[in-house]
């Protein structure tokens, strides 16, 4: 009976692990079977449609927190180098993030198409800004800032200090920068009697298909370590 129970606590687990891991792959297959258009090609209101041009500001922008650099909405990540988690030793444990974004403009040859990207779910497939700090480091001045008005961040912990190659931190920023060319996929809202490009959005620096493998590479992960947990409690129910 104790090997059933544990064995479904596994399986679910798996199961769960699988469905955070592949989620992003959802949208995967509308990417690729639509049709990449111009900004101004956009007219319909309630599809699905992707569509490349240059990102412009329509009103404020943003400054990154790591790098300062001016832009239209960012997401970022700190990690640090412990020896937990599930995988491998020295494990990049998560330890804060958060996004900021605005709306802007995608414009094209001919024409331009608002976006407006809901924070709620926003989350960039861009190239990312690594600042790896180690432990016994000084961080540069905008990531010392950073830490001390960040509740969820402490500063390393002492014992971590002391064992090579634990504490190391990963500063990961990704964001959207001025005058760059992205693809930008979702759905078409009308707001203000204009046709927005609004919500949950795909916002990648990459072709569809080189945006397809990234998502895939990331899921990989994920879904071994879903499949490992099924397997194991599919075994303690069979025993």
């Amino acid at each position: 009976m104790l090997y059933t129970v544990v064995g479904i606590g596994f399986i679910a687990l798996g199961l769960a692990i699988g469905w955070y891991g592949t989620r992003p792959l959802a949208v995967v297959p509308s990417v690729l079977r639509t049709t990449v258009r111009e900004p101004s090609e956009v007219t319909d209101v309630g599809s699905f449609v992707v569509c490349r041009g240059i990102a412009n500001e329509s009103g404020e922008t943003l400054t990154t927190p790591f790098t300062g650099s001016r832009c239209l909405g960012f997401e970022f990540v700190v990690t640090e180098r412990q020896p937990f988690g599930i995988g491998i030793p020295w494990f990049q444990a998560y330890l804060d993030d958060g996004v900021a974004t605005r709306p802007f403009t995608l414009d094209g040859p001919a024409g331009t198409l608002d976006v407006a990207p809901s924070a709620k779910r926003f989350a960039l497939d861009t190239d990312s800004t690594v600042i790896t700090v180690g432990a016994s480091e000084t961080p540069p001045e905008r990531i010392r800032r950073f830490v001390d008005v960040r509740d969820e961040l402490d500063p390393v912990a002492r014992w971590a200090r002391i064992i090579p190659g634990l504490g190391t931190r990963r500063y990961v920023e990704r964001r959207i920068d001025l005058g760059e060319e992205y693809l930008i996929a979702g759905v078409t809202e009308r707001q203000q009697n204009e046709v927005v490009l609004a919500g949950d959005l795909v916002i990648t620096d990459r072709s569809p298909r080189r945006f397809a493998l990234a998502r895939l590479r990331r899921a990989v992960f994920p879904t071994v370590i879903a499949l490992a947990f099924v397997a194991v409690g599919v075994g303690g129910i069979a025993l």
